[in-house]
């Protein structure tokens, strides 16, 4: 029995906050499977930091009318929710923020603490008029996921206004699974993650935290035991085939090119120049070889599975011109 190849990563940067993951080649049918799981696990479960909750002098709740500013409370809420944070400390962090007469303020005008870092510092928290007070204060903690306000904990504190919070730093994933070419074999999936993130941690740094919790979640489903006997290995890279597949005929003429050459009997039957539909119709039927091919006769040869009339004449064809070689 054959192992399960392990596929090659590399990583390509667009920008500053997205990136391209390719994983390849996988086993036929992995890249729906990992690319799902990992695609839910990033969304999902990599820590972040965000605003939970705020106080406004003088706003005893969100719908009130702050006098000298543009916004409401629930604009002002919202644009909370738009900055991007990120947090050196496990504890939640408390940010004041002070401003008056005519003026923007913004996420750079929040006092300055050193267990915390704002991606986006030119967010807009408030437009101010003349003769405008603006005293906020934020807490800032880290967490997980999605967190609504009936799930927040409630202190009884006066003018305290929580706001549902999103902590997950992965914005977007994309998925794309294309097929790749290993040897012969057309039928490998080749898995694209395009990944944007809010800035505060790399895409690299997401993959590796996404794909440490399902390791340790997949060893339980192992009962923590070590495998009997190893189902996988590393692929080498003369095994892994340029993108562009070449293209396929079914006609008898296909074989020729094999014309002179003189195949080993020990040879994969994927290849020995074999059309991909022919070479996985007989993979299937458990022929592994083209020793094994030259062992079967026209009566099991026309029973092979999904082979016909076109595969047995391509058959027949490449191994006439062996013999001939």
């Amino acid at each position: 029995m054959e192992k399960i190849n392990l596929p090659k990563i590399s990583e390509e940067k667009i920008s500053e906050t997205v990136s391209r993951v390719t994983i390849e080649p996988l086993f036929p049918g992995y890249g729906h499977t990992l690319g799902n799981s990992i695609r839910r696990v990033l969304l999902s479960s990599i820590p972040g930091a965000a605003v939970t909750s705020f106080k406004i002098e003088n706003a005893p709740h969100e719908f009130t009318s702050l006098p000298h500013v543009k916004e409401d409370l629930i604009e002002i809420m919202m644009n909370l929710k738009s900055l991007k944070i990120k947090s050196f400390s496990g504890e939640p962090v408390r940010l004041t923020l002070s401003k008056k007469d005519e003026c923007v303020a913004t996420a750079a005008d929040f006092s300055k603490n050193s267990d915390i870092e704002i991606i986006n510092p030119e967010q807009v928290i408030a437009t101010l008029d003349k003769n405008a007070k603006f005293d906020m204060e934020v807490i800032v903690e880290t967490d997980r996921g999605f967190r609504s306000t009936d799930d927040a904990e409630r202190d009884g504190e006066l003018g305290k206004i929580l706001i549902d919070t999103n902590f997950s730093p992965v914005e977007r994933v994309k998925i794309d699974v294309l097929n790749t070419r290993v040897g012969q074999m057309t039928n490998y999936d080749k898995l694209v993650l395009e990944i944007t993130t809010n800035g505060s941690i790399s895409v690299h740094d997401c993959m590796v935290d996404a794909s440490n919790i399902l390791i340790e979640h997949y060893k339980v489903f192992a009962f923590s035991e070590e495998p009997k006997e190893t189902l996988v290995e590393s692929m080498e890279d003369d095994d892994i085939v340029e993108d562009d597949l070449p293209e396929y005929s079914s006609d008898p003429e296909y074989a020729s090119s094999n014309e002179g050459d003189s195949i080993d009997p020990k040879t994969k039957i994927e290849d020995v120049g074999l059309s991909p539909r022919t070479a996985n119709a007989l993979l299937s039927s458990g022929i592994k070889t083209y020793a094994g091919l030259t062992r079967l006769s026209d009566l099991k040869l026309s029973e092979v599975k999904g082979l016909g009339k076109k595969g047995i004449e391509e058959i027949k064809n490449l191994m006439g011109n062996n013999e001939k070689a």
